[in-house]
């Protein structure tokens, strides 16, 4: 769902029970930030039978594979950039590759924001010696088991843009700007201690670069919520340490590509 239409809570029922829901879980599962995904489905004539009827309703809908959304791995991620004023083009370099990129090539403009959140705890066992057991026990136990457990939170976040060029492949891959992974030379004087600021300021260059492209900073303002990674656990010495990351980089990715498909087709 892309956009919104009127009469949705009188529609819950119905669409509830299309999808085999209780209409209150269905609310519950329409309350994230657009776009929100109402459904997964396995095949393409049921998958479109729901957006025909989204859209009947006067709701933004649209749908798309997973298989046809990129992946940060299938992005060019750069690590420098200048605009060359002379030739009027964006130069972009990094991991090896280098993309010169016109203004009328940009498509798109999308902005987000990235979250990673690692939760790890830290368990340590120790003995030490008590007086209480060793008096209890006649002094054949002289020592006791001591368990400590820390836990420690650290989130981490950063401003990235999709940065989408004009192409008829189906899974065209956009130009992946990070706010943590760029170097802002570029930028000349108006580079900032910020990488915050510095990032901010680039948007704006490649906004009046390719003022004909479509901008959305949706993703910015409605901050997608993390979901599960992984978890690994490890021994430190005597200490026990598990840490599990959750990350909302998967689900931005996909709600850039429903935003840019929304957008072709009419549907934001």
């Amino acid at each position: 769902m892309t956009r919104w239409g009127p009469g949705l809570q009188a529609q819950l029922p119905e669409l509830a029970a299309m999808l085999g829901l209780f209409p209150y879980d269905l609310r519950m599962r329409l309350n994230g930030p657009l776009p929100v995904i109402v459904a997964r489905m396995p095949e393409q004539g049921p998958a479109s039978e729901l957006m025909a009827k989204l859209r009947g309703w006067g709701h933004g809908a649209v749908g798309c594979a997973l298989s046809t959304v990129p992946s940060a791995s299938e992005m060019f991620t750069p690590r420098e950039f200048a605009f060359d004023e002379a030739a009027g083009t964006l130069e972009l370099r990094g991991a090896g590759r280098a993309l010169s990129v016109r203004p009328e090539q940009v498509y798109a403009l999308i902005h987000a924001m990235a979250l990673t959140e690692t939760r790890t705890t830290r368990e340590t066992t120790s003995k030490k010696f008590s007086a209480a057991r060793a008096v209890a026990t006649g002094g054949m136990v002289m020592r006791k088991k001591q368990t400590q457990t820390s836990t420690s939170t650290e989130s981490e976040w950063g401003e990235q843009l999709y940065l989408v060029l004009q192409s008829k492949a189906a899974k065209a891959a956009p130009v992946l700007l990070t706010q943590h992974g760029l170097r802002y030379a570029g930028l000349g004087e108006a580079k900032s201690h910020s990488s915050l600021t510095s990032f901010t300021t680039l948007v704006e260059r490649l906004r009046a670069f390719a003022p004909h492209a479509f901008y959305d900073r949706r993703l910015v303002e409605s901050r997608r919520k993390p979901g599960f990674v992984g978890a690994s656990r490890s021994k430190v010495g005597k200490a026990k340490q598990e840490a599990v990351a959750h990350s909302n980089a998967g689900g931005v990715d996909l709600a850039a590509r429903l935003l840019l498909i929304a957008h072709s087709r009419g549907q934001l």
